[in-house]
């Protein structure tokens, strides 16, 4: 089959939706399928669109099946793919209007939010298949957009077992840690991923604040970029523990799992807000599991398997007080670290290989053919 997946993700960043994105390009070629990607040029997300609309009339008759990503890409495909009779996918990776709804409260932003949520309605209208990251999405698009039930498709993210794993190099190890500033005496807890608001990362913050009022070997390695950094950073410094934290900033992704395999526990502190709408299917998640970390994460939906399997805890979203709990029960038991990274690891390459996840979106393709 020939796919021509387009995206106005700008691919030279090392965040979580371009590694989606370049995971399943790759996991449909492995499988013998043609993949065209057509990602974003430039910065002026005017400019990219126009040049993704001329793109799609140029590439388009090459193709059997448009797989866009998000809602502004679906509309952009509408008139190309009516014009040459294609087929549309469109995966929807979180509802963009709810999202939009954080951003402020003003007047300006409330009209926003109505047209995003306009558009993202007629994008699931016009495509012939969506598929959703998680189940949430998809009854949200089945409940409030009125979508036909069977339209629909869930399939969450995944891991690259290959790349994430276990480290067993302790010169490599033991040369970031000096690099870092991490002794050996240091037991390092670790976030990964996009520093918004919904990550919750400064419930991290304020419960790393408690712990280290009691507890001196702590180091807590925050791993990316986004648009809280610099208040986060703000509420570090001035505080007596800056020493304590390690911002890298964004970093690149083949460095990512060297960093997880610093850490003796990796966290998730989602919030509440946005989170319980959409459900969650994190990469960051997959990707500790794949390194064979515990993890702590909030209590929202999508992510009852690490309590149930046994790869970490859960705690409520925003609860400082539960994060520091279970972050001291854990530093305190090695042994338990080691059971929750083991089976974190071995849930990881049964359930969430990306090569699993690339083989049901085929599948999902295929529907179409």
């Amino acid at each position: 089959m020939k796919i021509l997946y387009i995206t106005l993700e700008d691919l030279s960043l090392h965040k979580g939706s371009v590694t989606h994105i370049k995971e399943i390009v790759a996991g449909l070629q492995k499988r013998g399928h043609q993949v065209g990607l057509i990602g974003r040029p430039w910065k002026s997300i005017v400019l990219s669109s126009l040049f993704l609309l001329i793109s799609l009339f140029g590439k388009l008759p090459q193709y059997d099946v448009i797989y866009a990503r998000d809602y502004h890409t679906v509309i952009l495909a509408l008139l190309p793919r009516l014009f040459f009779r294609k087929k549309l996918v469109y995966e929807i990776n979180g509802i963009a209007h709810e999202e939009q709804k954080l951003k402020s409260h003003s007047i300006v932003n409330h009209i926003l939010v109505s047209i995003i949520q306009k558009a993202e309605k007629m994008a699931t209208r016009c495509s012939d298949r969506i598929v959703s990251v998680t189940p949430q999405i998809a009854t949200y698009l089945i409940q409030d957009f009125h979508c036909q039930a069977d339209k629909v498709k869930v399939i969450g993210n995944g891991v690259n077992t290959k790349k994430f794993q276990p480290i067993y190099d302790e010169t490599l190890l033991w040369s970031w840690r000096k690099k870092l500033g991490i002794t050996k005496e240091d037991v390092v807890i670790a976030f990964i991923g996009n520093l918004a608001l919904w990550q919750g990362v400064n419930i991290l913050i304020e419960s790393a604040f408690q712990l280290l009022s009691n507890r001196e070997n702590l180091k807590f390695l925050i791993v990316g970029d986004g648009l809280l950094r610099g208040s986060l950073e703000k509420r570090v410094s001035d505080s007596i523990y800056e020493k304590k934290f390690i911002f890298t900033g964004m970093i690149e992704y083949e460095e990512i799992p060297i960093l997880i395999n610093l850490a003796d526990i990796c966290v998730a502190p989602f919030i509440s807000k946005r989170n319980r709408t959409t459900g969650v299917s994190p990469l960051k998640v997959f990707e500790y599991m794949a390194c064979g970390k515990p993890i702590v994460c909030s209590r929202i939906e999508g992510l009852e398997f690490i309590e149930q399997e046994g790869v970490g805890r859960l705690i409520s979203p925003e609860d400082v007080v539960s994060l520091q709990e279970e972050l001291i029960d854990l530093i305190k038991n090695l042994q338990k670290r080691i059971m929750m990274g083991n089976k974190g690891l071995q849930i990881a390459h049964e359930n969430f290989d990306w090569e699993l996840k690339s083989a049901l979106i085929e599948k999902v393709l295929k529907e179409l053919a």
